[in-house]
């Protein structure tokens, strides 16, 4: 996910769902050079990736950024033991929730998930690409 050349920014997130919003603003001001759709979904991403951490997962919540323009790559890490499916599959249509790594993997160029080694814990990930002009 990350690039030598790359820009690392980190962050601890509480476990509420006020880091939501703490996650948004973080990605905004550290992704300024990229172009603005791709900050537009890179925040739209970090959203649904530290909302399903607070409800799914345990404390520690941390955001990573990695900036290689014209590339973002986030990574959210939280300690809860229950891995998220990466074959994701949208959920009946009267369903409240359910539908956040669908939008992960639709929106994003790629994305996965890495289990902590040792357990517990995860790291959910994805990748933007600008595209091509």
């Amino acid at each position: 996910m990350t690039n030598s050349s790359a820009t690392d920014f980190r962050l601890e997130l509480s476990p509420s769902l006020h880091a939501v919003s703490v996650a948004r603003e973080f990605v905004t001001t550290h992704s300024d050079s990229l172009p603005p759709d791709v900050i537009e979904t890179a925040v739209l991403l970090v959203s649904e990736l530290v909302t399903n951490a607070v409800k799914h997962g345990r404390p520690t919540i941390r955001l990573h950024v990695s900036l290689a323009p014209p590339l973002i790559g986030v990574s959210v890490h939280d300690d809860g033991d229950v891995l998220p499916s990466t074959q994701v599959s949208l959920p009946v249509a009267t369903a409240t929730s359910g539908r956040g790594l669908v939008i992960i993997e639709r929106l994003s160029s790629h994305w996965g998930v890495i289990p902590s080694d040792p357990n517990p814990g995860k790291t959910v990930w994805f990748q933007l690409d600008a595209p091509d002009n």
